[in-house]
């Protein structure tokens, strides 16, 4: 999908329907995690295409920022470590950040209490899964439009500097 088609997408312009020219999503139209070797995040986190182009790190602060909406989706889409040292050992993976457990452990529970996650007490852990799939998925979805929409504009400002 061309950053044109992307931008008119983001305007609320239909681009169109065939499954080619929709963004792939984040958990799967039946809400269930993908069941192909890997995740869908890295999946497109090592499709080749380098959204950092060569840091590998993002600013803690906009994974902070987004971090209730990143660990629906880093729990949606996987299939086992949903507990918290692990989710923080993929956040860690995939955004070079290491957050502590003040800062996601709270964050779960906050999600826990608001019905968007599931949790399951095992012998030594809590796992985690997603519990209400559709205000999870409306959430990330939000999110989504947020983020690119902002970088939509902030790709198309590289043009004036």
């Amino acid at each position: 999908m061309s950053g044109d088609q992307l931008r008119r997408m983001t305007v609320g312009e239909t681009v169109g329907t065939g499954t080619d020219e929709r963004p792939t999503a984040l958990v799967g139209n039946d809400h269930e995690a993908p069941d192909s070797g890997g995740t869908a995040l890295t999946d497109v986190l090592s499709s080749g295409d380098d959204p950092l182009d060569g840091d590998g790190s993002v600013d803690e602060g906009l994974v902070t920022e987004s971090l209730d909406e990143i660990l629906i989706a880093m729990i949606a889409s996987s299939a086992d470590e949903t507990h918290g040292t692990g989710l923080m050992d993929e956040l860690d993976r995939l955004f070079d950040v290491q957050l502590s457990p003040g800062t996601v452990y709270p964050r779960l529970h906050e999600l826990e209490s608001e019905d968007l996650l599931e949790m399951h007490e095992l012998v030594q852990t809590k796992q985690y899964s997603i519990d209400d799939p559709s205000s999870a998925r409306d959430r990330v979805e939000r999110a989504v439009r947020q983020h690119l929409a902002i970088g939509l504009f902030l790709q198309a400002s590289l043009d004036a500097l």
